[in-house]
């Protein structure tokens, strides 16, 4: 998910919102001002109710981070590095550079953030309570009652049982440390996840029918939760297969580097035609690595700036790209590949030097071998 605004880092990990994020915020800051308070309290003004909606919804979005970086510092502090938390449409997502050792960890790390949630909910139910108590200002209360009921239907959605909700890596925590077995509790988890979207869209389509638009959200929210289950599936199954191979196993070798300060027109005129590949790790005066570039970015470039771009222009910078080494076990590799922008990793050695990349189309490669491999040694066998 691309942070289109960075707003800092907490405890080192990068916090940033996507720009879908402003649509849910005025749709909220909306409903508040012109539904919800007019609706538990009429003698207020038009500007007051869309102040107090202004401030709830920033309130709102503040308990929602906090949910996301519970589960951040809860990773970090159980050996998993988190690469960035972003606030986006259906919420909040933490980026996880790897998975849990353990099953009490992976529980820690899931249950955590639907904890915050109801632990805030308490907090503004309880401030509500007190400002009612005192005679506090009329649009206070159910702006806290509804900070309140917020969090505690966010909190009690995301304890569901179905991946890739919190619930969802709950279960697999649980099935993990009782089989033992990771991969089936995962998959178990993912399935699960995929039964509750249907239900979601189901009912999303049902509401529209009998209510209206309202249904919409249900089954949007049912189709995204739909793909992200099965796309973890998948994942889940890939990185099983892959559990006993080396990145050297699967890399490109030797990757040919190219000069930083090279434009892009020089790249396409004299040297584009000589390679079969898409990845370009690029080198600054002193043969350093500085960055990668790849032919997505080059196609982004219009024609009538190819010659004055430069690559490391366009370039993903090296803090961004994330790296391996020959020895490591692809499963760990790819969970950094996921999470970066072009979706590769520069693989260096003891010595710190360049020895390949690593690609998505190099693993699928490899698995697509692999399975020919033994369809072959099958057949042979029969």
């Amino acid at each position: 998910m691309d942070q289109d605004i960075r707003l800092g880092t907490i405890d080192g990990i990068p916090i940033g919102v996507n720009w879908s994020i402003l649509v849910v915020f005025l749709l909220i800051t909306w409903e508040l001002a012109d539904l919800v308070l007019p609706g538990y309290y009429r003698s207020g003004s038009t500007a007051a109710y869309w102040l107090v909606g202004f401030v709830t919804t920033v309130l709102f979005f503040i308990s929602l981070l906090a949910h996301e970086v519970s589960h951040a510092v809860v990773a970090k502090r159980n050996g998993v590095g988190v690469r960035r938390i972003t606030l986006w449409l259906f919420g909040g997502i933490s980026e996880l550079e790897g998975d849990a050792l353990k099953p009490g960890a992976d529980f820690r790390i899931a249950v955590i953030g639907p904890v915050t949630s109801l632990v805030f909910a308490g907090l503004f139910a309880g401030l509500g309570a007190v400002v009612h108590h005192v005679g506090g200002a009329g649009l206070m209360v159910p702006a806290l009652g509804w900070l309140g009921w917020m969090n505690v239907l966010l909190g009690v959605f995301n304890l569901i049982p179905a991946a890739p909700l919190d619930g969802g890596r709950v279960l697999r925590a649980i099935l993990w440390r009782r089989s033992g077995d990771r991969v089936r509790a995962a998959t178990t988890a993912t399935r699960c996840g995929q039964a509750f979207a249907y239900l979601l869209v189901v009912l999303g389509v049902l509401e529209f029918l009998a209510v209206g638009l309202a249904g919409v959200w249900f089954a949007f929210l049912g189709w995204y939760l739909l793909m992200a289950a099965r796309a973890e599936e998948n994942s889940i199954i890939l990185r099983s297969s892959l559990g006993s191979v080396h990145v050297r196993d699967v890399m490109t070798p030797n990757p040919v580097t190219f000069d930083s300060t090279a434009t892009v027109a020089d790249l396409i005129d004299n040297q584009l035609h000589l390679y079969r590949f898409g990845s370009f790790p690029l080198t600054g005066r002193n043969g350093a690595l500085v960055g990668l570039t790849t032919i997505g970015r080059i196609h982004h470039v219009s024609p009538d700036l190819r010659s004055t771009t430069r690559l490391i222009d366009i370039a993903c910078p090296l803090f961004e790209v994330p790296t391996g080494a020959p020895g490591e076990p692809v499963p760990d590799l790819l969970s950094r590949m996921q999470a970066s922008p072009d979706g590769r990793a520069l693989v260096i050695d003891e010595k710190g030097a360049l020895v390949g990349i690593v690609s998505p189309s190099d693993i699928a490669r490899f698995v697509q071998l692999s399975l020919l491999q033994s369809q072959f040694r099958s057949t042979r066998r029969n």
